[in-house]
């Protein structure tokens, strides 16, 4: 007897019981969800609960062409989602790891460098360096120098932005994103970022001005923090001799979650323009308070900002710029300082300032400057 097409036993089970295939299409959209990294752990576990409730043991005979057919899509699935996970999770692992292997020491030399994948080693005579990346990510200009740079389609190839203490620097990465760094700091990224997102490593302090991409979130990995953004403008502060780190929004919206040996903290702290995030190590949290932006922005314009600001912090924001070793004794420790202070003058006509409008005054000793009380 020739088989009836229309009588077939998945088409037999699909009629007796209808909701069965909303139940397999459920599984499917849930498995795929798993290796969604825009999902929090909470939302996974959500989802599972309600495919959970939803199915319903049925006494019946199993038909196991469409068993077989789900269980090779479930395990499908689970593979793409697994194998994307871990290849998103490499290239980040693959960016801090080469940060990790690099030893700079800011303190020591006198000229910016442009340091590419390969070890070629670029200086910048100018002590306000420009450095600008095309849109390949294989060509990019020093100031007025040319280089080209060979890349390898879908392996990242890092370069390093290295600005020693005296220096500043403004660099446009290949996206069109902007980033001024401030003295000692250095900067890790990619000669060209990937398909789906774009992630650097910051050591010292910078601003950045992201180019909105939804498509590619961008990601700032500095100390223990992780600045999670689309486009926006934003100030991050993570010198390895500050006790905290600190993010600083001008304007769009930034995530800042913990990270601490390649894993992010549960929750994350969204920042409002307006907002400082600090984060001290070995602390539970994330504190935000309302600041006055200009305060921690206009170093890239070339001055410091003050109301009331401990002169401790003033001093070492000096010593960076001018790399000139600059301390107050402890005596004078809780002194504060106002005002604005050009850094465009010479480090001698703005420590004169500070001297004069505080209740110190400065002596040199071995090419260090001490602050005391008069």
């Amino acid at each position: 007897m020739a088989r009836d097409k229309n009588n077939s036993p998945e088409d037999g089970m699909q009629s007796e019981y209808p909701d069965d295939r909303q139940q397999m299409d459920n599984m499917i959209a849930i498995v795929q969800a798993s290796g969604n990294e825009q999902l929090s752990q909470e939302e996974k576990a959500l989802l599972w609960k309600q495919i959970a409730g939803d199915i319903v043991v049925r006494p019946k005979i199993v038909s196991w062409p469409l068993v077989w057919k789900v269980a090779a899509a479930i395990l499908v699935l689970l593979g793409a989602g697994l194998w994307t996970l871990q290849q998103q999770q490499g290239d980040e692992h693959a960016l801090l790891a080469f940060a990790a292997e690099q030893h700079f020491d800011t303190g020591k030399s006198a000229s910016t460098s442009v340091i590419l994948g390969n070890n070629r080693q670029l200086l910048v005579k100018n002590n306000h360096a420009v450095i600008t990346y095309q849109s390949s990510g294989t060509t990019l200009k020093v100031d007025s120098q040319e280089v080209h740079q060979q890349l390898v389609k879908d392996k990242p190839v890092f370069n390093t932005l290295l600005v020693p203490y005296g220096n500043i620097a403004s660099l446009q990465l290949e996206d069109g994103t902007q980033v001024w760094l401030n003295a000692g700091s250095r900067l890790v990224y990619p000669a060209a970022f990937g398909k789906n997102k774009r992630e650097v490593f910051l050591e010292g302090e910078a601003f950045f001005e992201v180019k909105q991409e939804a498509g590619r979130p961008f990601s700032v990995y500095a100390a223990d923090l992780k600045v999670a953004v689309l486009g926006t403008a934003f100030n991050v502060s993570a010198y390895k001799d500050d006790a905290t780190q600190q993010v600083v929004l001008a304007s769009g919206s930034v995530q800042l979650q913990t990270y601490h040996n390649g894993r992010a903290g549960r929750t994350a702290t969204q920042l409002r323009p307006g907002n400082r995030g600090m984060y001290t190590a070995g602390a539970e949290n994330i504190t935000v308070n309302d600041v006055n932006i200009n305060e921690y922005l206009s170093w890239k314009e070339g001055l410091i900002i003050a109301t009331h600001t401990p002169l401790k912090e003033i001093l070492k924001k000096l010593a960076r710029y001018y790399n000139q070793p600059i301390d107050v004794d402890t005596q004078s420790g809780n002194e504060t300082f106002s005002g604005n202070l050009n850094l465009e003058k010479t480090v001698d006509d703005v420590l004169d300032i500070v001297a004069a409008t505080t209740s110190l005054q400065y002596e040199k000793h071995g090419g260090k400057v001490i602050f005391k009380t008069r």
